[in-house]
């Protein structure tokens, strides 16, 4: 039940000049544009989840979609990769490597202030089934670490060529790699600009 009693808030000048503006922009009074956000603050909050954690869930959907990823179940991507793995075995591990490339480039590209922590970030959270999954980069050398008991062998041969597609796209190439099933480690170094490590 809505009670009719209205209360005062202290804002910044700044911020309450924008939301006006914004409720302006929307067709709504002030008043309404400051209800609406206290409700969805408190529908938020009901829901266990922050408002800065609701705008970073939806930063992250926004990220995963211009990086053209999709969602799928789990079991189905690792099922079709076992049978693309198995009928094609190198055209398969080509193209996870190219796809790789195409996303690396996406970030290179697309003009966000530092690439390499944007693409780790969004990768370490599109892989949110993956227990550990790290990448460093120390001066002109990145690591890669990704550890999860759920891949198949195939899957994770098939994984490590997308992250190596990812890491030539930023120039670096992989000078050490150690692979097992669920189990990836890379070390790459930045390419020279003749092209060589």
């Amino acid at each position: 039940m809505t009670s009719g009693r209205r209360k005062m808030l202290a804002a910044r000048e700044d911020l309450a000049d924008k939301v006006s503006e914004i409720a302006a922009s929307k067709g709504f009074t002030l008043f309404n544009m400051i209800n609406n956000l206290l409700a969805l603050a408190v529908s938020a909050e009901d829901m266990g989840i922050s408002l800065e954690g609701a705008v970073d869930n939806y930063e992250l959907i926004k990220a995963v979609r211009n990086a053209s990823f999709t969602l799928v179940l789990e079991s189905l991507l690792y099922d079709t990769a076992e049978i693309a793995y198995e009928r094609a075995k190198d055209k398969t591990l080509k193209t996870w490597f190219e796809a790789g490339v195409w996303v690396g480039r996406q970030y290179v590209t697309r003009g966000v202030e530092d690439a390499f922590t944007a693409i780790r970030r969004d990768l370490k959270a599109f892989s949110w089934n993956i227990p550990e999954f790290t990448m460093e980069k120390l001066e002109k050398e990145v690591s890669v670490r990704v550890l999860s008991p759920r891949f198949s062998e195939s899957y994770t041969l098939l994984f490590n060529r997308f992250l190596e597609g990812i890491l030539e796209a930023f120039g670096y190439g992989v000078t050490y790699k150690e692979i097992g099933k669920g189990n990836i480690r890379l070390e790459a170094a930045k390419r020279g600009a003749n092209g060589k490590k």
